[in-house]
This record gives C-alpha cells, structure tokens and sequence, in this order.
C-alpha cells in the first residue's frame, strides 16, 4: 500500500465478545468499505480520549474469509486506549480505522514446505490466533507454545483447544499462577525457561528447519528468541512481531556521537482574517547523538503527528529525499513505502549531514 494513498474507514461496532475478564474481541461491520490484510497484519484506531487524538495498533485476530474483521484488546497496567476500549467499546458505535500494515504475515510457500511454531504470550495471541487458522494443512499442524497465568486468562481458548481437538492445532501451555495446578498433559505449571522451552521444542517440532512466529510481552520475546538462538533455527526462519519501544543503543551504534544538522520542510497554518492559511516552511534542526527525528522536531517545536514511538501505528511518517538515516524499525511501511523514502521519524536517527525530510 502507498503511504501517499493511506486507506482510511469508519467502521461499526457489529458484536463484542468477552474473552476474559481483562480482554475483549470487536467485531466491526465494514460496510461497504471491504478491507484487504494478511493473517498477522495490523490496524490502526483512532480515538479522542480527554480532548487527547490518540492513535493505536491492534493486530487482526479475524482472518480474511470470516464475514467481520475483528481485533482483540486487553486491559494493561498504565495502557491508556487498551484500557479505555476494554471499558467503553460497548458505548462506542464508530471507529476510525487506518490500515492495514505490517509485514508479520505467513509467507504461503511457508506453509506448503516447512511446520509453522507459533510462539505467544498473553495478547500476542491476536496475530498468531490468525496465523494458525490460516496455516492448517492436511500435510503439516501447526504448533503453539502459549503462556499466561490460567485457562481463565487465556485469550481463545476454548477456540485453541477445539483445534486441537479436530486435530488442526497442538498446543502446550505454561501457567504461572502459583496456585495453577497442569489438568492436562499439554500442560505446564510454571513459567517456561530455556531448558524446558528447548526440551519441548525438540520433542515437538519434527524439523529445526520450522518457521516460528513469536509475539508476546519483551520478556517473553527475548526468552523465545534466546531458545531458538541456543537451538541454531536460521534468523530467515524467526519473524516476531513487538509493540514495544527499540533500545536506544542500537541506534547510536549505527550513528555514532556527533551532532547531525537535518533539513526538514513542512506545512504550518495560521489563521488571517478569520480563514486557515496554509504555508511551507524550511527549517535546519541540530540532532544530538541517539536523539530520533521525531524528538528533535518536538524539540524545535515542529508539530508531527504521532503516538506509538516504537514504529507500529505509523502516523509519524515523513519522505527522506537526501541523506542516509538509519531505521531501527519500519513495522508499519511495506516495501513499496520504503523504496519511496518513507520513514518512521520515531524510528529514524540521521547518519550523516544531507539528510533531508519533507513531512506530510
């Protein structure tokens, strides 16, 4: 999809479902305005929340054939719009929709040669929840590793366990509520660990040429992808999907410990004689070392718009036409975006002195 031409819907609520007592599914009623998305894919939406336009992603949980697209939210600690959703949504009848993005999706010639491991935690079911339905084939059953706190918490699943029991699915779980006692095989009392993830997934998984699917909480995440390094699985075969801010390190690495000058052109308004006049402004801002572009602008009093600032909802996006500049994560661009010279200004630390932006 163009960045130029971003799609943009006003859906209906059409039914919401409890999955838990912190999580809630939406189907929405899209009209007449079909949406197009990959399993695994993202929307974003739009609320005002205390005179406060916040945007936020939310993985697709539906796959393309059901009749509704659907999205899952979770109540969590300090989550600001998950939480207010969680406590409105039967209140609010529109939604501003902005999407689809993202590249976490199942490529088909995947599915066809290699078993799909899908690795979750909590509400990174949504994407994966997907992804499962969509990578059954008669030849090969994909595999979840799944953890919470209790069957109780768990987001689907009594849908997860209805696959598995048609024999589309074999899943294994961890339950970390102290008191949790396993009721079943496929069961595990505790938190997952390397040597037990490891011990599992050589049991279960007939070939470490698999491809696995992780989404979930950081910490999870990184234990998943410590386990899949101590197991050698190539990089190509480990994708991840995260909603969560990239460590700042990474990109002073990769831009060194000078200050870089940025030209950036934008468009601002004033009102004169009681009518909005718009006009284009060019101005040269100093980025300190590990400063992004989007801090920088807010530091020069550049008005940008944006919410995530981890590179998912992808409404800070600006054309670089000169200069290198270095993305940690371009989550929300396709490949179309980037070789037009879109980039994330949350995401994008200048390399050198040319750089250029042009914001939208």
């Amino acid at each position: 999809m163009n960045r130029m031409y971003m799609k943009k819907y006003i859906w209906r609520t059409r039914k919401l479902v409890r999955q838990t007592k912190d999580a809630l599914t939406i189907y929405f009623d899209v009209g007449q305005h079909k949406i197009h998305y990959l399993p695994g894919q993202y929307l974003n939406i739009k609320l005002t929340i205390r005179s406060e336009i916040i945007i936020r992603p939310y993985s697709f949980c539906s796959v393309p054939s059901d009749p509704y697209p659907a999205i899952t939210v979770k109540r969590v600690e300090g989550g600001v719009v998950s939480n207010y959703i969680v406590d409105n949504a039967s209140i609010i009848e529109y939604w501003a929709i902005e999407g689809p993005f993202g590249n976490f999706v199942l490529d088909s010639h995947v599915i066809d040669q290699q078993p799909i491991v899908l690795l979750a935690g909590g509400s990174g079911i949504s994407p994966l929840f997907a992804m499962l339905r969509s990578a059954y084939t008669k030849t090969s059953i994909p595999i979840l590793f799944y953890s919470n706190k209790t069957p109780e918490d768990t987001i689907f699943f009594n849908e997860l366990t209805d696959l598995e029991e048609a024999r589309e699915l074999q899943t294994y779980y961890s339950f970390t509520a102290p008191e949790y006692v396993p009721q079943k095989n496929n069961q595990l009392g505790g938190r997952f660990s390397v040597p037990i993830l490891q011990s599992l997934i050589k049991k279960f998984v007939p070939t470490l040429k698999a491809h696995f699917y992780i989404c979930g909480p950081m910490a999870l995440m990184e234990l998943y992808q410590n386990v899949l390094k101590n197991l050698r699985i190539p990089e190509k075969n480990i994708h991840f999907e995260h909603f969560h801010p990239a460590p700042q390190n990474a990109a002073l690495q990769q831009t060194g410990d000078t200050i870089k000058d940025v030209l950036v052109r934008y468009y601002d308004q004033v009102c004169h004689n009681d009518k909005i006049v718009t006009f284009e402004c060019t101005s040269l801002i100093s980025v300190k070392p590990g400063e992004s572009l989007l801090d920088a602008l807010r530091g020069n009093n550049i008005k940008v718009s944006s919410t995530c600032n981890n590179g998912t909802c992808g409404s800070c996006w600006a054309v670089r036409t000169e200069g290198e500049v270095h993305m940690l994560r371009h989550d929300a661009l396709t490949p179309l975006d980037l070789n037009s010279g879109v980039v994330l200004l949350c995401q994008s630390y200048p390399i050198n002195d040319k750089v250029s932006v042009t914001l939208q």
